[in-house]
């Protein structure tokens, strides 16, 4: 009788494989948008675990190296001004538009230059970044 039920327990998890993920398949582009969504407070680490179905513990390793790998150090984000501080700075709404126009096609040149050089590094296998601590 033991072995029976035994038998019908094995046979039941037959089906309930745990599926193994290979983050390394990944584009580089999508972790690196992934990490400025979540640094930038765009999305939560929760959301994040929502939205792409990913286990929590793994997601907390996976992620923390994916941040040491693409975090840019300086995140900046402008905040849009109130429309009474635009009626009382109305010099300084040109400048800002300006500015934030700037800022936008900095950001834009520095993500396709970080795509090129890991385009260059996976395809021409080539070091252009310089490895931190020991790895040098």
């Amino acid at each position: 009788m033991k072995n029976e039920k035994e038998v019908a327990l094995t046979n039941c998890m037959e089906g309930f494989q745990e599926k193994k993920i290979n983050y390394s398949d990944y584009e580089v582009s999508f972790r690196r948008w992934l990490v400025s969504q979540v640094d930038s407070g765009d999305m939560s680490i929760n959301e994040v675990r929502d939205r792409f179905e990913i286990n929590q513990t793994e997601l907390k390793r996976i992620f923390k190296r994916w941040q040491e790998l693409y975090s840019d150090e300086i995140h900046l984000s402008l905040k849009t001004m109130s429309s009474k501080d635009r009626a009382d700075n109305s010099k300084l709404e040109k400048r800002i538009e300006e500015l934030e126009k700037q800022l936008e096609l900095a950001q834009m040149k520095n993500v396709a230059l970080n795509t090129m050089i890991d385009i260059a590094e996976k395809d021409y296998k080539l070091a252009i970044r310089k490895k931190s601590g020991p790895k040098q």
